[in-house]
């Protein structure tokens, strides 16, 4: 497997100027999911960059996405970034749920909740009377018009996380 290092991740999210930044990557044995803050990628456990498969570094601006191929034994990298001048009728916001009902741990940048025994690293704090009403991940659905003029969704990125829903 060509591996891609913590290191080349960091230099790509660095040439797009992002400064903050959540981070979602999913392992051969595990999903994790992190903050890019101050330069570096903080994860709450301990991770190997050899087993990653899929990492998307996400903020309300813009998504940068790399996949591992299985075919091309290597990973495609893809961005999307909202433009300044983005119409509300471009695209469509949709929540989805975040497992967890109960806060086992917290720190300063994570806390960790639980509910049927599946654990979730959340990169924000977040009170038990937030935990309880849902923790909520914003993924964002672009419109496109084919040559036929139908509108259809086209591309999707993961935008932030919410501690109250609409």
């Amino acid at each position: 497997m060509n591996a891609l290092t913590k290191e080349e991740i960091i230099k790509k999210i660095q040439e797009k100027q992002i400064t903050n930044a959540y981070v979602l990557a999913y392992f051969y044995n595990k999903v994790c999911v992190g903050l890019f803050k101050e330069n570096t990628i903080l994860f709450h456990q301990e991770v190997q960059f050899d087993y990653l498969t899929q990492i998307r570094i996400f903020n309300p601006q813009m998504e940068l996405k790399y996949i591992w191929d299985e075919d091309k034994h290597e990973f495609l990298y893809s961005e999307i970034i909202d433009k300044e001048d983005l119409d509300l009728n471009d695209y469509f916001d949709e929540e989805m749920f975040v497992t967890g009902n109960q806060i086992v741990d917290s720190d300063e940048n994570f806390t960790t909740i639980t509910q049927l025994n599946r654990i979730v690293d959340l990169p924000l704090k977040v009170t038990k009377e937030e935990v309880k009403k849902g923790i909520r991940l914003v993924v964002r659905n672009y419109f496109e018009i084919t040559e036929d003029e139908q509108v259809i969704l086209g591309k999707s990125r993961l935008v932030e996380f919410k501690k109250e829903a609409k």
